[in-house]
């Protein structure tokens, strides 16, 4: 809501100092845009700096359509891009059609649609990826859109919408947008703080995220952390216990020696969705796996390797791990994960889908868990955590982490960490992803004394290092995908999916805009139909 006052306040000063200088002068700039119209003040502010023109004949054409060559052009331009060099022979648009992809306004974009027009929708959020934002936001103030890139606009007083006379906002998604209310948001997008109240995650991809107020943050502090000569990881700020989890990539397990090296839990995994066909996959060495480590003393819990994008699916998923751990039920001791991933960059099925969807998705299979008698959990390493899921929905269940480092820098708090996928273990050949639970569970739960209550470090704003994801994605069942693990592809862009450094389809180009156009080039985009906030 400041954010909001704040904009609001901003463009009433503005409003006043155009006002004042068009009372002064007694005209517009344009025949066509009074000086006392909503959005003058930003055409006009605009005009004066250069950044767009208007038409020989003294005209602006607010209401005119923009194309997405202008569209490119402007929003381009707001975020710094240079003016690239005109190529001959080309439309006078073409030479920001790789820029307009090097930044993610589009992932595609053939030439022949330059002086095709976008919708509001599509506007919105060729601004949002180029502002390097997420689709993770709040509630929707629209009654026909939540859009994840809308409602961060709207958040960050970038577009308004529509005000209804019934006191409701629509925001009109479908609709194309015109010349005045692109000024608006290009303004808003060079004179407005956006990104007051985020931090700066991401490596291969920087993105700028909303700070979740009142939320539980990281408790946890480099110092307390000991790595021994194994290479293992041990917690000097409270509770701590040691753990694996393991698939059928680990082979033959000998459980007796696991459970002698130090380790006191194990998370095994049940199946997998296939991330390209969707199937649902179990894994082979599951029922081998659970019962050698409950016949070993050990702790254990399961996870399924979700790639859920409905409630529907999530819910299937959760039952058909919920039916492969019944004969194990009294034994369950840790928790049962949905060990959510985004893999396989434009052909994961979960390509484009949008965080509430996503969200929504693992509630539903958490939920079912919990329905069925077990403690629920979900996994997410930082890019998911911050960009595909929005956690404040998802807080009513137990986060694992995964960050392979000496300590975790994610931003808010977790109940479990991996933090290798590299640890060695006597009793499995091959590498084996190592894991600390800070909660007492199962075993470790019983006369264990509460630990002494620590200060809470405010979050702070390091950077997520390069990493991978674990657990072992466990596809191979389905020819067309891999095991490969990904956790920051530079093939995508967060929040939306998009493939990174696009492609230019060439296509076929369509007849130039006309010599007015051609020469003024781009020139205004949304705000709002609203005369109380013009935007």
């Amino acid at each position: 809501m400041k954010k909001r006052v704040a904009v609001l306040l901003l463009a009433v000063l503005l409003a006043i100092s155009s006002s004042t200088t068009a009372m002064a002068a007694n005209n517009s700039l344009f025949t066509d845009l009074p000086a006392d119209h909503w959005s003058y003040q930003y055409v006009s502010d605009l005009y004066r700096q250069g950044v767009i023109k208007g038409y020989p004949n003294g005209s602006f054409q607010p209401k005119k359509n923009v194309t997405y060559g202008e569209t490119f052009k402007l929003i381009l331009l707001a975020i710094g891009v240079a003016d690239p060099a005109p190529q001959a022979g080309k439309h006078w648009a073409y030479p920001y059609i790789q820029p307009a992809l090097n930044n993610y306004l589009v992932y595609s974009f053939n030439s022949a649609n330059l002086d095709k027009v976008p919708t509001r929708l599509e506007v919105a959020r060729m601004v949002g990826r180029a502002l390097d934002y997420t689709d993770v936001s709040g509630a929707s103030p629209y009654n026909d859109c939540t859009d994840g890139f809308v409602v961060k606009l709207y958040e960050k007083g970038v577009m308004d919408g529509f005000l209804n006379e019934d006191g409701t906002r629509s925001f009109h998604p479908e609709k194309p947008i015109s010349r005045e209310e692109i000024s608006t948001i290009i303004w808003r997008m060079k004179n407005l703080d956006l990104t007051a109240g985020m931090f700066r995650s991401g490596t291969a991809i920087p993105y700028w995220v909303d700070v979740f107020q009142d939320f539980p943050a990281n408790p946890y502090t480099k110092d307390q952390f000991v790595k021994d000569a194994k290479g293992r990881l041990s917690y000097t700020g409270g509770y701590y216990a040691h753990g694996i989890d393991v698939s059928r990539f680990q082979g033959d397990i000998n459980w007796n020696a696991v459970a002698a090296d130090g380790i006191d839990f194990a998370i095994i995994k049940a199946g997998a969705r296939a991330y390209v066909t969707g199937a649902l996959l179990e894994d082979a060495a599951f029922d081998k796996n659970m019962q050698g480590a409950i016949d070993a003393g050990l702790d254990v819990g399961a996870y399924y390797f979700s790639n859920a994008i409905t409630v529907e699916e999530g819910i299937a998923e959760a039952d058909l791990l919920i039916k492969k751990l019944e004969p194990y039920r009294e034994h369950i001791t840790y928790p049962v994960i949905c060990d959510w991933e985004y893999l396989g960059g434009k052909q994961s099925r979960a390509y484009g889908v949008d965080s509430e969807d996503i969200t929504r998705a693992i509630a539903a299979f958490c939920q079912r868990v919990k329905d069925a008698g077990y403690t629920p959990m979900l996994y997410f390493n930082a890019f998911c955590g911050y960009v595909k899921m929005d956690l404040r929905d998802l807080d009513q269940f137990h986060f694992w982490y995964a960050q392979y480092a000496n300590a975790p820098t994610f931003r808010y708090n977790f109940q479990f960490w991996q933090y290798s996928s590299s640890g060695k273990v006597a009793g499995i050949n091959g590498e084996v992803d190592m894991n600390l639970c800070f909660i007492p569970m199962g075993k470790g739960a019983v006369n264990q004394p509460d630990p002494e209550p620590t200060d809470t470090p405010e979050p702070t704003d390091t950077p997520e290092p390069e990493q991978t994801d674990g657990p072992e994605p466990d596809v191979t069942d389905v020819p067309d995908e891999t095991d490969a693990p990904e956790l920051e592809d530079p093939s995508n862009t967060p929040g939306t999916d998009g493939p990174g450094s696009g492609t230019l389809d060439e296509g076929q180009l369509t007849v130039q805009a006309d010599p007015a156009a051609e020469q003024e080039g781009p020139a205004a985009q949304d705000g709002a139909a609203e005369p109380e906030t013009g935007g």
